[in-house]
């Protein structure tokens, strides 16, 4: 699917009108043929390891899924920042090692202009980008977020960045342009002879990430003006790379592709060398309301059901509830007037002109978690079909291309329409993609699941009340994750400063592997494992982090046959708690390696001075589950037979204590660097030294004078060993 002049294509403006016949067709002309669009999402933008949100790198069969179900356009978001010098050379610019990426945190550039993008990098990414063209399909690739190199650096030489997190830096924009050019001359090089069907992106949400602190920064024309020069050194950048990139549609995107921000880009669209119509704009739909937010605001509450679809028991969540006029405003964002106003001017802003369109990323979650009800459960699933089938409509009326955002996670909350992560290519939103088919002339007959979906969310109403039921299970072998249970504070519930702690009532069994074996070479198999769990809480404006461990009163490997009951006082907390009567958000993070198992929550109370207590979540409604936890609402009944959290020991290590001194000895399988660290009950180091261990077995001591319960952590390389132990 390659097309490779005979006599090449000259770049620049002087020689266009000599090589015209030549050129790739115009932008407009690929708009029909481009049909309906699909991204591939986190994976290949996941800055240095695509596989690490837990997606695999795609396969041809993957691909032929995506074309199998209508889309004739995939978008690949993509990093190259993280997959150059470029990295290494600004985490030493903060004084940072390879392994402590302090550019994420400190996010201070060096002067380093001129990166070199990693060579097998890009022949991976040639490798999707060819599997998607073999299939008749275009490729949008794009510039993705990747450590906020250019997203997060619209501005220039400003004192406070814009920067979430970052302090007191100074951002040359000179140096984000130069870097721009620098990775565009190379990617546009690379594939420099691919036809009309790879079209490059220059960014992906500029601007998007800026902090709130009350309120956003402000996107003024200053701004406009630095992201134009990103924009411009992205288009000469890949002009100048010969082959088809003379007349390679290239598309830029609205500051943070906000549609309320197309006329700032309208206004100041970058001039193209190779002339008109070989452009395109970019913005995104996310309508907030109905699309993310997962908690009630003051401002406004979220929106679970669809226009046409209106709840007649929770109107409070209708598409369009104001909750000044407590009314519906049918014109609000997401609703069908909204969406055919907005694209209409889309289309005479920039389509009318010879500038396609393209919502680079569009979806709503899917809140099979938050509605227990199953008739209006039942509404909010077929009114997102009939949002997604909605924008698809109006994209497709006003010449717009629609990409729909799939992140390939299967849990509550997604935007997932094939399934990939379990290597397996089938509809998990059948009903989705049949509006999306059906607003594109294709058949959309594909079977639904919705009533399927409606049973296996409704939870039975008990005498016993509900709880959630949480699954845990780790993907990696060699390093800790984390699964989140996140409670977003309603403002009734936000002041906490009445509580003197917290009471959590559970039950659950999470076991950690004591061994494992590997069939693959390539692939390493550690055997230890282990676990803990903490209660954390967020206050304030700035979102103050405290936490403290859940099971720090209990013996942990104590049997249990009944629900257990923790309080937590706030000075069991590491640091006491602040601002507790501005709380956002409490939890519990599972922290691990090598875990499995479940655990159901009954409730959280709030602790009085008095002993008596209060709830402040009894889970009628699915919390926020992040990263290895998963799980739904389910009715209450009996006390099983349960076991609490435990620490499995490791049969690789063995320690030896002594007043003062801990020794361990160990079998290492090469000379490498080691590290060795002793954690008391909380999680707290407490003693760590870092040592060469040699091939064979070696020895590490370790000195403290620190009395209780402790964890002995060794890891060389991918390779970990954990022993509890008593300190005397």
């Amino acid at each position: 699917m390659k097309r490779i002049g005979m006599f090449g294509i000259a770049c620049g403006t002087a020689l266009l009108a000599t090589t015209s016949a030549f050129a790739l067709p115009k932008a407009s002309a690929l708009v029909e043929p481009m049909g309906m669009g699909y991204n591939i999402g986190n994976t290949m933008e996941v800055p240095e390891n695509p596989t690490a949100w837990g997606n695999p790198l795609p396969t041809a069969a993957y691909i032929k899924a995506i074309k199998a179900a209508g889309f004739n356009t995939v978008r690949i978001p993509c990093a190259w920042y993280s997959h150059s010098d470029a990295l290494a050379k600004d985490i030493e610019a903060n004084g940072g090692t390879a392994d402590n990426d302090a550019y994420t945190h400190v996010g201070k550039a060096s002067d380093f202009t001129n990166p070199t993008i990693n060579a097998a990098w890009l022949k991976q990414v040639k490798d999707v980008v060819d599997m998607i063209i073999a299939e008749g399909m275009y490729v949008v690739l794009n510039s993705h977020w990747d450590e906020g190199w250019l997203e997060d650096r619209v501005y220039d030489g400003v004192a406070a960045s814009p920067r979430s997190g970052a302090n007191n830096i100074a951002n040359s924009a000179a140096t984000t342009k130069a870097r721009q050019a620098a990775f565009w001359t190379q990617i546009a090089t690379y594939f420099k002879d691919y036809d009309e069907h790879l079209l490059f992106a220059g960014a992906n949400e500029p601007g998007v990430n800026d902090p709130w602190n009350g309120t956003q920064w402000e996107f003024d024309n200053t701004r406009m003006q630095v992201l134009k020069s990103y924009y411009d050194a992205f288009i000469t950048s890949v002009r100048s790379a010969g082959g088809n990139n003379a007349t390679r549609t290239l598309i830029v995107q609205a500051p943070r592709t906000e549609m309320d921000m197309a006329p700032m880009l309208s206004q100041n669209f970058p001039t193209d060398p190779a002339g008109s119509g070989y452009m395109m704009a970019e913005v995104h739909y996310y309508p907030y309301q109905y699309s993310l937010l997962n908690k009630d605001e003051e401002w406004g509450t979220q929106y679970y059901y669809y226009t046409g679809l209106a709840s007649t028991t929770d109107k409070t969540h209708n598409m369009g509830w104001n909750v000044y006029s407590n009314s519906i405003d049918n014109n609000a964002l997401g609703t069908p007037n909204q969406i055919k106003k907005a694209f209409g001017e889309l289309k005479t802003m920039f389509c009318d002109k010879g500038i396609p369109v393209i919502i680079g990323e569009l979806g709503a979650i899917k809140r099979t978690g938050q509605i227990t009800d199953a008739a209006n459960l039942k509404l909010h699933l077929q009114g997102r079909a009939l949002f997604y089938g909605e924008v698809a409509k109006n994209a497709k009326a006003n010449g717009i291309v629609p990409y729909v955002w799939d992140t390939g996670a299967e849990d509550d909350g997604n935007m997932t329409i094939i399934t990939r992560q379990k290597g397996t290519y089938s509809i998990l939103d059948p009903d989705v993609l049949n509006a999306l088919q059906k607003a594109y002339g294709q058949e959309g007959n594909n079977q639904s699941n919705l009533d399927s979906l409606v049973k296996e969310n409704e939870v039975p109403e008990t005498g016993n009340g509900k709880g959630v039921l949480v699954t845990y299970a780790t993907k990696t072998t060699d390093s800790s994750e984390t699964g989140t249970l996140r409670i977003n504070l309603s403002n009734d519930s936000k002041d906490l400063s009445k509580y003197v702690g917290l009471e959590i009532r559970m039950k659950g069994s999470v076991e950690t592997a004591g061994g494992c074996t590997s069939t693959d070479p390539k692939k390493e198999c550690s055997e230890y494992g282990w676990t803990s769990m903490d209660l954390f809480m967020m206050t304030g404006g700035s979102w103050a982090w405290f936490d403290a461990n859940v099971l720090q009163q209990a013996d942990q490997e104590l049997d249990a046959t009944t629900f257990q009951t923790f309080q937590i006082k706030w000075e069991d907390f590491r640091t006491e708690p602040t601002g507790l009567n501005e709380a956002n958000a409490i939890g519990l993070n599972l922290y691990g390696t090598q875990v499995t198992g479940t655990i159901t929550i009954d409730y959280i109370k709030g602790i009085k001075a008095d002993g008596t207590t209060e709830i402040i979540d009894d889970f009628d409604k699915k919390p926020q589950l992040e990263g290895i936890a998963t799980g739904k609402i389910v009715p209450l009944s009996g006390s099983d037979a349960i076991k609490a959290v435990r620490v499995a020991s490791s049969s690789k290590m063995l320690v030896n204590v002594r007043p003062g001194m801990v020794t361990a000895s160990f079998s290492a399988s090469k000379n490498a660097p080691a590290k060795a660290t002793l954690m008391n009950s909380m999680g707290q180091v407490i003693s760590q030294k870092n040592f060469t261990a040699n091939r064979g077995m070696n020895r590490v001591e370790l000195m403290s004078d620190y009395r209780g319960p402790a964890m002995l952590v060794v890891r060389q390389g991918s390779q970990q060993l954990v022993q509890k132990i008593m300190l005397k």
